[in-house]
């Protein structure tokens, strides 16, 4: 499948996991619609397509996001 060869492409690291979105939104701690409003914006990691209808994101990605981003990851209100 595409998919998982362009999965395989972007360097998962070999510990690594696949996270759903409930996982995601947990380890965030924000809704739905602000992680998808900052996916569109290119803010937070992208999501990897695995099959028709699920997505999925690295574990590797989303722990590096929120060390970087521990503000949003505290659900403090941040200026545009």
């Amino acid at each position: 499948m595409q998919h998982e060869k362009e999965l395989a492409a972007s360097g998962p690291r070999a510990s690594d996991r696949y996270l759903r979105h409930k996982e995601v939104l947990q380890l965030v701690g924000v809704s739905w619609m602000s992680l998808r409003r900052w996916e569109r914006q290119g803010r937070f990691p992208k999501r990897h397509k695995i099959g028709i209808r699920t997505v999925v994101w690295l574990e590797s990605e989303i722990n590096e996001w929120i060390a970087n981003n521990r503000h949003r990851a505290a659900g403090e209100q941040v200026a545009s």
